[in-house]
């Protein structure tokens, strides 16, 4: 099942697999409510075995209100090597194979019928 939620609907709640949107992305780098520490440990803390987070990482990191508490994150998950210039996928057929797609074209090239252009 599939459950679209904002950050604050999602409060009490948990998910397996939680696929964020950081929808923020302005000269400005403002960053509205994401400013907010509480905020930040709602999003974290809803999924159980994974999370996703999609978004433009210069306007968190140099957010006026809120730029330190992300960069700490985002300094926090570099150091574990989980942020990615794009979406990473790995074939489950051949796991040495990996991509990491930055173009919305790229899937049916790189990874065709979710594979990779390897022979099964």
């Amino acid at each position: 099942m599939c459950v679209i939620n904002s950050t604050d609907n999602y409060q009490g709640e948990e998910s397996k697999i939680v696929i964020a949107s950081l929808t923020r992305s302005n000269p400005d780098n403002s960053i509205g409510f994401m400013s907010s520490p509480e905020r930040l440990n709602v999003l974290l803390s809803r999924a159980r075995d994974g999370l996703v987070l999609i978004g433009n990482s210069h306007t968190f990191l140099n957010s006026k209100k809120a730029g330190w508490l992300w960069q700490k994150f985002f300094s926090m998950l570099g150091k574990s090597q989980y942020v990615y210039d794009g979406f990473p996928i790995k074939c489950e057929k051949h796991p040495s194979k990996t991509a990491t797609l930055t173009q919305s074209g790229e899937f049916d090239y790189q990874s065709p019928d979710g594979g990779c252009t390897e022979p099964w």
